[in-house]
């Protein structure tokens, strides 16, 4: 059935009140595979209230979710930033039953395929995508039944295809390097610093990025420093870590994928085939 909802495309651009859900893990959309249309969706609501009674079931499912309000002047580059994770339709909730709108209807898709093929990725939609989706099924504090574990298991399996195949953003901190940094000086190398996310338990973790606004988005009220980006791959990943680090976390600021060194190795050996 063909269902027309060319009314919602200029109706949602007046509505007083739009909230986003946000995965309480991932601090980034909560997105959903539709069981039906395959469709990976966001879900938008005209009153908090609305996005609350949506999420009781998934609360209970041990799903953390949370309402973001999304000014109207903002609503354009939200929309557009989800091309960012591979989302292709949004499920608008306002009166009445819930309306799917392509995302493509909402916002112009940019040239993705330009954007990750930047040397220092812009976007790396797939990974952001299968990482996201990895992240908020793996937070899950529950005790999962073998089909869910094998559910898991395959989320964990796409993600890596992805990461292993993708170009990753690293940053070093070149604040006391005097002048301009060249990494082939090797009398600059011992003012470069590498930065670092500590854990709650005190250990440390370089960071790695899927992409230009991740790094960005982290290290926005980064003051006093000069960091600089540089493009990796998995495959160098282990040999760039420093003493003092556990292992990498990617996307520090979003999925926050932790992987210390022994992880590091064995998902090469686990996953030697995708």
């Amino acid at each position: 059935m063909v269902v027309d909802n060319s009314f919602m495309i200029h109706r949602i651009r007046t509505f007083k009140e739009i909230f986003m859900l946000y995965s309480g893990f991932t601090h980034r959309p909560f997105i959903e595979c539709d069981d039906e249309t395959f469709n990976d969706q966001v879900y938008l609501f005209t009153s908090a209230a609305a996005a609350q009674k949506f999420a009781v079931p998934y609360t209970q499912n041990k799903i953390l979710l949370q309402a973001v309000q999304i000014p109207q002047e903002k609503l354009d580059a939200a929309l557009k930033s989800l091309y960012l994770y591979s989302v292709n339709a949004v499920v608008v909730q306002d009166e009445g039953a819930p309306v799917t709108v392509e995302l493509d209807k909402l916002a112009e898709k940019p040239d993705m395929e330009k954007l990750e093929q930047d040397v220092i990725p812009r976007a790396n939609p797939e990974l952001q995508l299968t990482g996201l989706y990895f992240m908020q099924e793996l937070s899950r504090p529950v005790k999962r039944t073998p089909e869910e574990a094998k559910r898991l298991q395959g989320m964990e399996e796409e993600m890596v295809h992805n990461l292993f195949h993708a170009r990753l953003i690293i940053s070093f901190d070149t604040t006391d390097v005097p002048g301009e940094w060249n990494p082939q000086n090797k009398e600059q190398q011992g003012k470069v610093k590498i930065p670092m996310v500590q854990t709650k338990d005190g250990k440390f973790f370089q960071p790695v990025y899927t992409d230009l606004t991740e790094f960005k988005s982290f290290n926005a009220k980064t003051t006093g420093r000069r960091l600089q980006i540089g493009p990796t791959g998995y495959d160098y990943l282990e040999k760039l870590l420093v003493p003092k680090a556990e292992g990498v976390v990617i996307n520090p600021g979003g999925f926050n994928l932790r992987l210390n060194r022994e992880q590091l190795k064995q998902m090469k050996v686990r996953y030697a085939n995708v």
